[in-house]
């Protein structure tokens, strides 16, 4: 396929850097959602397993919606990846391949060309065409859709059709990672079926060219997919998917030693040996490229807008001392904002534990840290042991004089007050998959981006130099410098790069990936 050579240099040396820097890590949790009953009140039977040409997955949180493009969520990205394909996608090593395009290139700085698969139809019928790329990309565009992928398509001029199987995309200036922006954002819905049902039932109703067509979404309790048979790289060996929504990790558990689902990711740190000695069960591990930290935010009008404070923080909490008592030595630590597994990884500043160089910032601050009474709000159970990381982190805080109230969230609000600059002094999150320095700095650091807890004039002027450069060693530099500032202004505590820990059926043939998808295409029942 072709491309500009400076581009394909950027790809090789993605993929080189993640078949280095891959390492297994930890799991995960899930938010705290009345439990799905796993059998009829009244009965002491078992429930009845699935039948083995059927897969169930275990999931922690439902959808938010069943549109494309819309929520920048993984609950929701997960699950409808499995009804939509892609134009580009990545292979389990994170290099990009093609799927609905089959080819592109630069035509100049402004203008992306790409080839479109012929033939390929959505599950109504409806002919995947230029027009279906222009209309999702339009989507994303439109102020009115409140799609959160907006931001990161912000400098997308336009889209024209060239004939049915080319499109060309044109940008305000250039865009040199968009092929990472289309595969890691952009699905393809079908456009009639969209605008004649309109977006309220298409949320519900969804159709695609994918591997599965939608059958039915029951909401906080499941959603059943059915093997499109006429799928264009052939019909699915697993015939029926039911994603069952399951938020608490002790039933989870407990559906999967029964044998009620077949496969869960995040299985907590203390319970891997007893899906191992179970009859049914294994364990799969592999390092992601999602990265969890404490965003010490500066839309919040308090003591965390003082670099000292932020600093303090730094240096009080013992992120080696959370990774052995908490998650058991499975997570990988980080120094900055981004993971080893990124291709714009560089080397920064480690605060390390240093509690006298934190009360030493607080006085410098004239701050007395037992008047510090600061909020650190977290999920309950969306990310590894991340309310028992929680309440570790108050305790650290603690010992120095500082008071933290720990408030758990349910995931969808945890996510919902980020977006409306709710969040208090701290909050938790992850962020992944994280390939590129873009896809990180840009929507986690700018004024505009829906889940950004710092905020600096400077350093967003530093982003906006940094995005247009196609030059990869220029680019680079200009992201590394970026890093360090990021780690001086003490913009995060950062603490690890995941690791995705899965329970998995042994007869079901599962490889996990880096960017955590469940492309149930790719698995089979052994025979």
């Amino acid at each position: 396929m072709l491309r500009k050579n400076h581009a394909l240099l950027y790809l090789f040396l993605l993929v080189a850097v993640l078949l280095a820097a891959c390492t297994p890590e930890t799991a995960g949790t899930a938010p705290s959602n009345p439990p799905t009953q796993n059998q009829p009140s009244g009965t002491n039977e078992p429930p009845s397993a699935p039948p083995k040409q059927d897969l169930v997955i275990g999931f922690e949180a439902d959808a938010a919606t069943m549109l494309a493009n819309t929520d920048v969520n993984y609950v929701t990205d997960i699950q409808i990846r499995n009804i939509y394909d892609p134009l580009i996608d990545r292979d389990k090593n994170g290099a990009l391949i093609p799927v609905l395009a089959t080819e592109w290139k630069n035509l100049d700085p402004l203008t992306w060309e790409f080839k479109l698969r012929p033939g390929v139809k959505f599950t109504n019928g409806e002919l995947f065409n230029a027009e279906a790329v222009k209309y999702n990309i339009d989507y994303i565009l439109d102020e009115k859709n409140n799609s959160f992928y907006r931001s990161r398509w912000k400098d997308i001029k336009e889209v024209k059709i060239i004939d049915e199987n080319t499109v060309q995309i044109i940008t305000v200036q250039p865009f040199p990672t968009l092929l990472f922006r289309i595969a890691d954002d952009l699905l393809i819905m079908a456009p009639k079926h969209t605008q004649e049902v309109g977006l309220e039932k298409a949320a519900t109703n969804p159709v695609g060219t994918g591997a599965y067509k939608f059958e039915k979404w029951t909401r906080d309790e499941s959603l059943q997919l059915v093997a499109n048979e006429e799928y264009w790289q052939g019909a699915p060996a697993i015939k029926k998917l039911t994603f069952k929504i399951i938020p608490e990790f002790s039933a989870r558990l407990s559906a999967f030693l029964s044998g009620e689902i077949h496969l869960f990711k995040n299985v907590p740190v203390d319970s891997v040996e007893r899906v191992k000695s179970s009859d049914n069960g294994k364990i799969e591990m592999v390092g992601s490229s999602r990265i969890n930290y404490v965003a010490l935010n500066t839309f919040y009008d308090g003591p965390l807008k003082d670099k000292r404070v932020r600093q303090a923080i730094n240096y009080a909490i013992d992120v080696d001392d959370l990774l052995k008592s908490v998650l058991n030595g499975y997570g990988t630590k980080m120094t900055g904002p981004l993971s080893k597994v990124n291709v714009d990884y560089t080397e920064t500043k480690d605060y390390g534990y240093d509690p006298d160089k934190a009360m030493a910032l607080l006085k410098e601050a004239n701050i007395d840290p037992k008047s510090l009474k600061l909020q650190l709000d977290t999920p309950n159970g969306r990310y590894p042991m991340d309310t028992h990381v929680a309440q570790a982190i108050a305790s650290q805080l603690q010992k120095i004089g500082i008071t933290v109230t720990v408030q758990a969230n349910e995931w969808g609000n945890h996510l919902a007050k980020i977006r409306q600059h709710e969040m208090k002094d701290m909050f938790i999150l992850g962020w992944g998959p994280a390939f590129d320095a873009q896809g990180t700095i840009e929507n986690l650091f700018t004024e505009k981006a829906p889940y950004s807890g710092f905020y600096d004039k400077d350093v967003e002027a530093m982003i906006q130099k940094a995005l247009p450069v196609f030059d990869p060693t220029e680019r680079k530099k200009g992201f590394d410098e970026l890093q360090n500032r990021l780690v001086e202004e003490a913009a995060w505590v950062p603490l690890w790069q995941q690791g995705d820990l899965y329970a998995v059926d042994k007869n079901l043939e599962f490889t996990p990936r880096a960017d955590e998808k469940f492309s149930v295409f790719e698995m089979k029942w052994a025979k």
